[in-house]
């Protein structure tokens, strides 16, 4: 889903596209599975306590034993590097 109304998403819109044709894009983007990260996740506790001594546990999964791994695409471009770090 998309939040329509973010300020990172209205700033990364180009200015040769309608808002219109700009979300559209963006929810092919979401649906097309080749454009995404290679990522895998898991549960399991001892990653997810070195996480916690490293201090590299984001807060609103501290609590849980759930790890994500995301390894970016070399072909990605700051823009959408932007927004992917503002949601995830």
């Amino acid at each position: 889903m998309i939040s329509t109304k973010d300020k990172v998403l209205s700033n990364c819109q180009p200015p040769n596209m309608t808002w219109d044709e700009y979300m559209e894009d963006c929810e092919k983007a979401i649906n097309i599975p080749n454009l995404h990260s290679d990522e895998w996740s898991s549960e399991d506790e001892a990653l997810a306590n070195d996480e916690r001594v490293n201090d590299k546990r984001p807060v609103r999964i501290k609590q849980t034993n759930s790890v994500i791994k995301i390894y970016d695409k070399k072909w990605r471009s700051t823009r959408v590097c932007k927004v992917l770090n503002y949601f995830f």
